[in-house]
């Protein structure tokens, strides 16, 4: 009897022990993975970054972070580049049946701000915020301990400034969302492209925005075979960008653009088909209070009449390109031949032409050598 209430004593301190641990573990943990995380932003080369805490869920196998936000050094300090409320980075239970531990990484209403238009000064920098020259892929991988998975944007944004101009530029998409899965291909898929990427976003102009794409991001320059479709723009709605940029405003219109992308081994090659129907440029009434401006508004009025399909009411053209990423060539001949093409000889389909394939046995070559 003695020696069983001499175990059940000890069994007690143990399970105690433990929990205390815990505990403590629980109470530490937020402290040091706040730690971690702002070196990891600190390590950023040309930006500097805060968060305002950290969240634990040993349960679950996760942690959050709340308010991230990351600022260009010597960029614009109201705007950060990436404004983030809530990142769940967390174990992918569901590819645990497929026998890999993974994680997956969760980004609850991002903000991405881009700033275009800055000088550059004397030592050659400038206020643009693009992003470039950074790999973004290595903070991200820094900041979940597995191998990324799966990943996920839930109601992001997307905005574009330049303060340069007069008018101010203020474009954004809303409502991005997008899954990419199977990005460590965790399936084991034996295929050249093993992930998928779905995006929908709508922009102003009530624009909608659908992007589809199989993807092979194992590899130092991922393949991808790309089909984008962006519909529906209200052209009135951009007026800011034809004013800053061509000085043009428009009073009618929509708006539709189509492109299909594939890169193999870092060879890209595609086209993008801009369609615009219904569109009227020149409202005498109002443009003739600017005599010069309505003389410019006059000729891009009547080349847009002159080069529209009449029947279809329809200016388009078809810019292909290709060549490799460090050196991508459009083709300025079959840019302008299209035009005449969808004006005197068949108007441009509203759709993909699924006229671009990705080469899958040349990629299979390649990965064989």
């Amino acid at each position: 009897m003695k020696n069983a209430l001499t175990k059940k004593k000890t069994i007690m301190w143990v399970v105690a022990s433990i929990v205390i641990v815990l505990v403590i573990v629980r109470m530490i943990l937020p402290q040091v993975v706040t730690r971690y995380v702002n070196k990891v932003l600190a390590d950023i080369p040309g930006y500097t970054g805060t968060i305002s805490d950290v969240d634990i869920a040993l349960i679950r196998g996760a942690y959050r972070i709340e308010n991230l936000k990351l600022y260009k050094v010597k960029g614009n300090e109201r705007v950060p580049f990436i404004d983030i409320p809530v990142v769940d980075l967390s174990i992918e239970w569901g590819a645990l049946f497929d026998g890999a531990i993974v994680g997956e990484v969760i980004f609850f209403e991002p903000k991405l701000n881009f700033i275009g238009g800055g000088k550059k000064n004397a030592k050659g920098e400038s206020g643009n915020q693009t992003g470039d020259n950074v790999d973004w892929t290595t903070p991200i991988k820094r900041l979940m301990p597995l191998r990324i998975n799966r990943l996920e944007i839930v109601r992001g944004n997307i905005f574009f400034y330049d303060f340069t101009t007069n008018p101010q530029v203020d474009i954004n998409l809303q409502q991005v969302n997008a899954t990419a899965t199977n990005l460590n291909n965790a399936e084991q898929q034996k295929t050249s492209l093993p992930s998928k990427v779905i995006a929908t976003a709508t922009s102003i102009g009530e624009g909608l925005l659908i992007l589809e794409m199989d993807i092979n991001v194992l590899k130092e320059i991922p393949d991808l075979d790309m089909n984008l479709k962006f519909e529906r723009i209200n052209m009135p709605a951009l007026n800011d960008i034809f004013r800053a940029y061509a000085g043009i405003d428009i009073e009618r219109g929509n708006f539709n653009i189509y492109s299909e992308i594939t890169v193999n081994d870092g060879s890209l090659k595609g086209y993008v088909k801009p369609v615009a129907q219904d569109v009227q440029i020149l409202n005498w009434k109002k443009d003739k209070e600017n005599p010069l401006n309505m003389l410019w508004q006059s000729v891009v009025s009547l080349f847009v009449e002159v080069f529209k399909n009449q029947k279809e009411d329809q200016f388009a053209t078809k810019v292909p390109f290709q060549g490799n990423l460090k050196n991508i060539k459009t083709r300025t001949w079959p840019t302008i031949w299209n035009i005449f093409r969808n004006a005197f000889v068949k108007a441009f389909e509203k759709n993909i032409d699924d006229t671009v394939e990705f080469d899958q046995l040349k990629t299979k070559k390649s990965d064989d050598k």
